[in-house]
């Protein structure tokens, strides 16, 4: 049976409290939500990067508007039973406008969001140019996001995402004081440090924040410590990138086939993948992965069709 939203909402909140680190996937599709929740994560984010690259075909500076990422959240949590976490930008606006950002993504059946301190317009993380919210217009929209969700849901998570290391005149002594300051005046529930440089400077954020917080660092950073070890330093979710081997894979899938003019690279691979099944490895073409599935489809079709508009499930295909 599907939870509802009240409980997904406290099951997100019960991840960045309880003790430890917990691994979150991220991506952009109800179908990435779903293969996270069939290979058996608690919780999937939406990347506002990989959804503006996947699904709006644009360079991640907020040019997805609010009604878009709302709906696509929804499309994504309806799919699927675990928490869907998502990237809410700046909130797309002022203080009202992050109101009403709230209130969709509540109504939407999202468990939470996270909401940066950038002025408008926002820049991509990790990158030149970034300018920063003044102290009371960041923390304005945080309490109106914080007071938005309290009449709806309190356990919607607020994540309060600082960009304080990396924009102009920044450091890690701004994030880590911007981080507390939208904890203590503003409510938020979780920081977010965006682009440190390295564990060890995330290691000294997340020691220095006087509540749950976790860091996504720059592309630069080195392999990731132990699970054990970033649990030790407070990172409450590790984020991580699962989509990166296949688009690499399917960039090169395509121009062998578009250099060679033949068919043959994708023959090959798909041959390759009949000893993968029976077993757990086998996605197929993906439809292992949709909720409904076809089973239930035809179950549903049983219970509520007469007979005459039933499917043939068994009617044979093709041939003669």
């Amino acid at each position: 049976m599907k939870t509802t939203s009240m409980k997904r909402t406290a099951a997100l909140r019960a991840i960045f409290e309880r003790p430890g680190t917990t691994l979150m996937p991220f991506g952009a599709l109800p179908i990435h939500a779903q293969m996270a929740e069939h290979a058996g994560f608690e919780a999937f984010e939406i990347s506002g990067a990989t959804a503006s690259w996947y699904v709006g075909g644009s360079p991640d500076i907020g040019m997805m508007t609010m009604t878009e990422m709302v709906q696509l959240a929804g499309s994504v949590a309806r799919c699927v039973d675990i928490p869907v976490f998502c990237d809410a930008d700046t909130g797309y606006g002022g203080p009202l406008n992050v109101r009403r950002t709230t209130q969709e993504f509540v109504r939407a059946g999202v468990a939470g969001i996270h909401i940066e301190d950038q002025s408008e317009p926002k820049m991509a993380g990790g990158r030149k140019g970034i300018r920063l919210a003044s102290d009371g217009e960041a923390v304005g929209r945080l309490q109106a996001a914080v007071d938005a969700k309290n009449e709806l849901d309190p356990d919607f998570v607020i994540v309060a995402r600082t960009d304080g290391y990396d924009a102009a005149g920044g450091s890690l002594e701004e994030a880590i004081r911007r981080g507390n300051l939208y904890l203590k005046e503003a409510g938020a529930d979780v920081v977010f440090y965006e682009g440190l440089r390295s564990w060890e400077e995330i290691e000294i954020a997340l020691k220095s924040t006087d509540g749950p917080a976790y860091s996504i660092p720059a592309r630069t950073v080195s392999r990731h410590p132990s699970l054990a070890e970033m649990s030790a330093m407070g990172q409450k979710i590790n984020i991580f990138r699962f989509l990166v081997p296949g688009l690499q894979e399917a960039w090169k899938m395509l121009l062998k086939i578009q250099r060679g003019g033949e068919m043959t690279p994708l023959d090959d691979y798909l041959e390759s993948l009949a000893e993968l099944e029976g077993t757990n490895e086998y996605a197929g073409y993906g439809d292992l992965f949709i909720n409904p599935t076809y089973d239930v489809v035809r179950q549903m079709e049983e219970k509520y069709l007469p007979p005459e508009l039933r499917r043939n499930y068994d009617a044979p295909t093709g041939g003669d």
